[in-house]
């Protein structure tokens, strides 16, 4: 995993101050492979200090935190975004499941 994250970090670097555009659908992936990391490292930071239920309760007000610092910056509310997700799974779940019955 951590090779595969390297070698996007780097393809990204290297097309550093080209204008891409992206859909909130990949803000969302970015924020989510974001998400995975930082709180991997705020729970390895914390872990000695805190109970488990304090590291739930970071980590919620982390990812509330994270959630409303992209609906300043950019309006996208990660929460609809995630919903629309979660449907179109759902959906294309029912689909194949429809299409294998037959």
């Amino acid at each position: 995993m951590k090779k595969e994250i390297n070698k996007l970090a780097l393809k990204i670097l290297k097309g550093s101050g080209i204008y891409r555009e992206y859909s909130d659908k990949d803000l969302m992936d970015a924020t989510l492979i974001f998400i995975e990391v930082f709180m991997t490292k705020m729970h390895d930071h914390h872990k000695e200090k805190l109970s488990q239920k304090q590291l739930e309760r970071l980590a919620e007000e982390a990812g509330k935190s994270i959630r409303q610092t992209i609906l300043l910056f950019t309006g996208v509310d990660m929460h609809k975004v995630l919903q629309i997700k979660l449907w179109r799974i759902n959906l294309l779940k029912l689909l194949l499941n429809m299409m294998t019955r037959n």
